[in-house]
């Protein structure tokens, strides 16, 4: 049996950012619009949205003065089909939207895929020449540029000679483009991007079955918590498809009894009458599982046929396939044979996948680490708290202050803060020097970014001067800074 260790661990994790610090605000705002021109089933093509764009989402609004169709294309498969408008129907699209005059219009689009935005004309053309791609009329840029294509159109066709184009009916289509765009405390470093991952093709094999002939693809051992499969599967006649554990799989073809044969061990997300599908199965706990196919036609051959009893079958990429004849229970699974005459062959293809990262999968993990979190008495002496390192340039450290008195609070360089014990008189210059500052704290939160370059950093805290310090009371500081905790190899050298 071929066997492929496939562990599928899922690890739901995302940057933990403290509810205490500010962070830059992100929001859709007016991109670029256009208007467009369509005689009846006209295309027209918008922007192409590649992996790794700042927002995955895509967001328009469209008005139409006759209702269009809007959706989402492979970018690739679109280019290939451009030049043929009878392939550019059977395209495949996605956030698919019908019959639209007045919309709000949102998708996201398949992860690691360029995508086309596609609206159509939805009135029926009467001569299938009239299919074609629309003609853009006027179009606005979010620079401030503006490019208006008719009038550019005028002046070509005076400099030219051709005329400028007429349409049958148009149907004028106005789109307006959003794109997200920080709105909110833009000065403050980029948050994080977590790493995306999603399904992605792997190696595929070609199967071919007589009838009632089953046949065993990859044995799956998840991780402790499970784990999810997806493999499509494509076949000539109908199909059954299931999980099974091997250890009852091998007994019940290899050893089997009346109480362990096919018939009695159990099948776990079991699919019946399937010609074309995308089988998924959640795997529960850690055991491993066997995919198992079946060919569901009844035998109608020889079975004294040595080939036909023993179940023989051919896979085109496989030299371990195993099929049996479900006729005959519990029979011991045969090997291949190239050579083999099928009866009646029904011939499947299959399409592993593997769960991967798609998007951002190179760059550092960050995480929102605690460097400090305690009550301390207040008194006159200065209280300092070294050990702030940045590890990589934009490290961004979140503050925050709970004191019953005004206290001056800041960021400085460890080398500076350790002088501040023997010379008190230069706390004042020293703290008005740092970027990273408050003055008058009780209850306060800020953040502030430093670099590699800037070396080790101390937070020091001391109540104002002129403050009557009570005694015996306490103030709060908690400090969290961003670090890199997995692929740091990238950050620069401290």
């Amino acid at each position: 049996m071929k066997t492929t260790n496939l562990c599928v661990l899922f690890f739901a994790g995302a940057l933990a950012v403290p509810s205490f610090g500010q962070q830059k605000t992100f929001n859709w705002v007016p991109g670029n619009d256009e208007v467009v021109s369509l005689d009846p089933g006209y295309y027209h093509t918008g922007p192409t949205y590649r992996p790794g764009s700042p927002a995955r989402n895509v967001h328009l609004d469209i008005e139409a003065q006759q209702p269009v169709t809007i959706g989402m294309a492979s970018a690739q498969q679109w280019g290939d089909a451009a030049q043929h408008p009878e392939a550019v129907k059977s395209l495949k699209y996605v956030c698919v939207q019908e019959h639209v005059v007045k919309a709000t219009y949102t998708c996201t689009p398949p992860a690691g895929l360029s995508v086309v935005i596609v609206v159509r004309d939805e009135r029926a053309s009467e001569q299938a020449a009239l299919l074609g791609i629309g003609e853009v009329i006027t179009r606005h840029n979010r620079n401030g540029r503006e490019a208006d294509q008719a009038i550019a159109t005028g002046i070509q066709a005076v400099l030219t000679g051709h005329p400028v184009r007429e349409f049958i009916s148009p149907n004028n289509v106005r789109i307006q483009y959003y794109d997200w765009s920080c709105t909110d405390n833009c000065n403050l470093p980029d948050p994080p991007r977590p790493k995306l991952f999603n399904w992605v093709p792997s190696d595929g094999e070609v199967v071919r079955l007589d009838p009632a002939n089953y046949y065993t693809a990859r044995t799956y051992n998840p991780g402790p918590q499970g784990g999810n499969i997806q493999v499509d599967v494509e076949a000539q006649r109908p199909i059954t498809i299931a999980l099974v554990d091997p250890g009852a799989w091998t007994d019940a073809t290899e050893h089997p009894t009346g109480a362990r044969n096919l018939n009695t061990i159990d099948y776990l997300c079991l699919q019946q009458h399937v010609v074309k599908i995308t089988y998924a199965c959640k795997l529960p706990g850690f055991w491993p599982k066997v995919l198992v196919i079946r060919d569901e036609r009844n035998t109608e051959h020889d079975e004294r046929d040595s080939d036909h009893a023993q179940g023989k079958g051919a896979t085109g990429t496989s030299a371990t396939a195993r099929l049996i004849p479900v006729s005959v229970a519990g029979a011991t699974v045969s090997g291949r044979d190239l050579a083999r005459q099928f009866a009646s062959p029904n011939d499947l293809h299959i399409q592993y996948y593997s769960w991967r990262c798609v998007e951002s999968c190179d760059q550092p993990d960050f995480q929102w680490v605690r460097q400090v979190r305690e009550k301390y008495e207040i008194t006159r002496i200065l209280k300092v708290y070294g050990g702030l390192t940045p590890d990589h340039d934009g490290t961004q450290i979140s503050i925050k202050v709970k004191s019953p008195v005004p206290m001056a609070v800041a960021i400085l360089p460890s080398p500076i803060a350790g002088k501040l014990y023997g010379k008190p008189e230069m706390f004042e210059s020293a703290v008005a020097n740092s970027s990273c500052q408050q003055r008058g704290v009780q209850s306060s939160t800020f953040q502030c970014a430093f670099n590699v370059a800037d070396g080790p950093q101390s937070l020091v805290l001391l109540p104002e001067t002129g403050v009557d310090v009570p005694t015996h009371k306490k103030a709060e500081i908690e400090v969290q800074a961003v670090k890199c905790i997995n692929n740091c190899a990238p950050l620069p050298a401290k």
